[in-house]
């Protein structure tokens, strides 16, 4: 039984994108949506565990679910041009990067040679992996190359807002239960104002849909919170990582895509090579 909740947290985030991309809702209502759910969520955990709350942690918690938000915005608008299968691989993969970079050079987390030595492996595993899932065979369409430039485009503007929502708090040495709640509530205010900026957009009931997908999110962030005292932060860490496959294969079966055998074997080891790439970069922290 305790397998399936070290799990939690990679069903979670896995099956996220799938349950936003079902309700064909538009970008802003899936974020309205998903943010709702997640105060909702934080506010009960916060009411049962009652954590102590500082004036620093709650800023910089506000600002990091600001980021949150605006990095799963163009993630969730990136399901308009690519499938999921393909999108969350080059997501994860590029917020991963983005992260590892930040702990290595900012906070120099890595300091020996066998470190950089492990850590840049699992870079360029990453960097083959993305790549790899992202191959089609004969895509010689212009129109579909440009599509494909806008959603790399959009996944790479999304990660980098990503990477300064999971390094801010560590920055600043903030963590603990405290930051759930502000957090959510910075990502449910930054989702209000992307919503007053696309009223015309706004559907009530494509952001109920979307309580589900929140809901998802926040099953993963407080389990993932819940192990690390049982299982350490690296074990956690790569447990929390098997979304990416979760979010790939259960994006081709839920979707039914349809892959030439080419392309689902280069696919099948883009992600295993990611996979391997994140077990790299766990492997050190």
């Amino acid at each position: 039984m305790m397998i399936f909740f070290y799990f939690l947290p990679a069903i979670g985030w896995g099956v996220m994108p799938l349950i936003a991309k079902l309700t064909r809702a538009k970008p802003i209502n899936q974020l309205v949506g998903t943010t709702t759910a997640a105060v909702s969520v934080s506010l009960l955990f916060t009411f049962l565990i009652k954590p102590e709350f500082t004036n620093i942690s709650v800023m910089i918690a506000f600002i990091s679910g600001c980021f949150w938000a605006i990095g799963q915005y163009f993630q969730f608008y990136s399901f308009q041009f690519l499938p999921v299968s393909e999108a969350m691989p080059i997501s994860n993969g590029t917020q991963l990067i983005g992260t590892t970079f930040v702990a290595a050079f900012f906070f120099q987390e890595w300091t020996n040679v066998s470190m950089w030595l492990i850590g840049s492996g699992g870079i360029l595993l990453i960097v083959l992996g993305i790549w790899l899932t992202s191959w089609k065979e004969k895509q010689t369409l212009e129109n579909q190359k440009r599509t494909n430039r806008k959603a790399v485009a959009f996944l790479l503007l999304s990660s980098a807002a990503l990477t300064v929502y999971v390094v801010l708090p560590q920055a600043f040495q903030v963590s603990g239960s405290g930051i759930l709640f502000p957090q959510a509530i910075g990502m449910w205010s930054a989702s209000a104002v992307f919503a007053f900026s696309k009223q015309r957009e706004i559907d009530w009931q494509q952001i109920r849909k979307n309580i589900s997908t929140g809901i998802a999110w926040s099953m993963a962030n407080i389990s993932l919170f819940l192990m690390i005292p049982m299982l350490g932060v690296a074990k956690s860490f790569t447990f929390s990582q098997f979304a990416v496959l979760i979010s790939m294969y259960g994006g081709l079966l839920v979707f039914k895509q349809k892959k030439k055998r080419k392309e689902f074997l280069l696919l099948s080891f883009g992600g295993a090579c990611i996979l391997g790439g994140i077990l790299l970069i766990g492997f050190i922290k």
